[in-house]
C-alpha cells in the first residue's frame, strides 16, 4: 500500500512539474541594447497560446504591453500576422479566436491591446480618448511587429495585418504609417470617413492615411452591418492607391463578416503566396512607385433576376457577394495573393 502511495505521489509530482514547465516564464533576448524587456509566458503552439509582455523604450517611447501569441508546430520561419481586435475586445479574445484559424494556415499569429481595449489592462502608451486609427495605436502595432523580430521562428519580411471594426481603422492606420512593417493587409468592418467630416482625435482613419497606404489591401463589409456602415469601406476604396480587392456581403452582419467562413476563405487567398517565392510583393514592376495598371471590374446584382450567381455544370448555382473592385499589377497577380504563405 505504501508503495502504491509513494508512486501516485511521485506521479502527481511529475505532472505538476511538466504543467510548470509548459507555463514557465521565459524572458527573451534583446536584440540591440535598450530594447524594451520581452517575457512570454506559457506555450504559443497550445490550443490556447501564450502571452507577452512588452515593456521599456522603444524608439523613445515608454511601452507597457500585452499580448497573446500563437504559432503552429515547427521550427518555422514562419510567416505572421498582426491581428488588430475591436473596441470592447481585447488581444486575448479576438487574438485566440482568429489566431486558432489562421495558424492552420501556417501563420504565427501576434494580437496587442489598444486603447480601445475592455477586460485587459490599458497599458501605454496612450490613452482611452485615443482609440482606433489614433497614433499611438498604429505604434503599438508597429511594437507587435518588434516582438516577432525577436522571435527566431518568425519570418518578419514576411508579415501581414488584419483587423476588425475599430481594429480595422487601426490596421489602416498601422499600414500606412509603418509601411516597411508590412508585406499585405486586409480588415472587415473598416473604412474612411469623408474628408468634410473628419476630424482629428477621431478613431476613424482619413482619406490621406488611406493614400499612403503601400502594401496589397482587401477589405470585405456586410451590408447588414448597422455599426460601421458599408459606404466607409466604399469611401476606402475609391482613395486607395495600392493594389486591392473589396468585397460586400449582402447577408452579413457587423460581428458575422469577421469569423464568416467564405470571407476568411478570401483573407486567406489573398494573403497567400506561391511556393519558395521570396522576393517583394513589387517583383515584375519596374519599381514600387510606378503607377499601377488598374483593372476594376464590377459584378452587380441584377435587377430582375435576383443576387449574381456563378454557375458550374456540376455544381447548383450559389449567391456570391458582389465583388466591389479589384486594382492590381498585372504582372504580379499572382504574388499579390500570398506575401504570407509558410509554403
Amino acid at each position: 500500500m505504501a508503495r502504491v502511495l509513494r508512486t501516485a505521489l511521485i506521479a502527481s509530482l511529475l505532472c505538476a512539474l511538466a504543467a510548470c514547465h509548459r507555463h514557465s516564464l521565459i524572458i527573451v533576448p534583446a536584440s540591440a541594447p535598450g530594447d524594451p524587456a520581452l517575457s512570454i509566458a506559457g506555450d504559443p503552439e497550445s490550443a490556447s497560446g501564450a502571452t507577452w509582455t512588452l515593456v521599456g523604450t522603444l524608439d523613445g517611447t515608454t511601452v507597457d504591453l500585452q499580448g497573446i501569441l500563437l504559432k503552429p508546430r515547427g521550427r518555422g520561419p514562419f510567416p505572421a500576422v498582426v491581428l488588430s481586435h475591436g473596441a470592447g475586445g481585447n488581444a486575448q479574445s479576438y487574438g485566440r479566436a482568429l489566431g486558432s484559424v489562421m495558424r492552420t494556415w501556417g501563420l504565427v499569429c501576434i494580437a496587442v491591446n489598444y486603447t480601445h481595449v475592455r477586460g485587459a489592462l490599458l497599458g501605454a502608451p496612450g490613452t482611452l480618448l485615443q482609440q482606433g486609427a489614433s497614433p499611438v495605436n498604429a505604434f503599438r502595432a508597429h511594437a507587435a511587429v518588434t516582438v516577432l523580430a525577436r522571435l527566431r521562428y518568425v519570418d518578419v519580411r514576411r508579415v501581414a495585418a488584419h483587423g476588425h471594426s475599430m481594429g480595422a481603422f487601426v490596421t489602416t492606420a498601422f499600414v500606412a504609417a509603418y509601411p516597411a512593417d508590412v508585406r499585405v493587409a486586409s480588415h472587415t468592418s473598416g473604412g474612411v470617413l469623408l474628408d468634410a467630416i473628419h476630424r482629428e482625435g477621431m478613431p476613424f482613419p482619413s482619406v490621406a492615411q488611406a493614400r499612403r497606404i503601400q502594401a496589397p489591401y482587401q477589405w470585405h463589409h456586410g451590408l447588414l452591418d448597422y455599426a460601421v456602415p458599408f459606404l466607409l469601406d466604399r469611401r476606402f476604396d475609391s482613395v486607395l492607391t495600392a493594389p486591392h480587392e473589396g468585397h460586400l456581403y449582402r447577408r452579413l452582419r457587423h460581428a458575422e463578416v469577421a469569423t464568416d467562413p467564405e470571407v476568411l476563405s478570401r483573407v486567406r487567398a489573398w494573403h497567400d503566396r506561391p511556393r519558395n517565392v521570396q522576393q517583394p510583393w513589387w517583383k515584375g514592376c519596374d519599381a514600387p512607385g510606378r503607377a499601377w495598371r488598374v483593372e476594376v471590374a464590377h459584378v452587380r446584382r441584377a435587377r430582375r433576376a435576383g443576387p449574381t450567381t456563378e454557375t458550374h455544370p456540376s455544381k447548383p448555382a450559389r449567391a456570391k457577394p458582389e465583388l466591389v473592385s479589384r486594382v492590381g499589377i498585372e504582372p504580379t497577380t499572382r504574388s499579390l495573393r500570398g506575401c504570407c504563405s509558410a509554403n
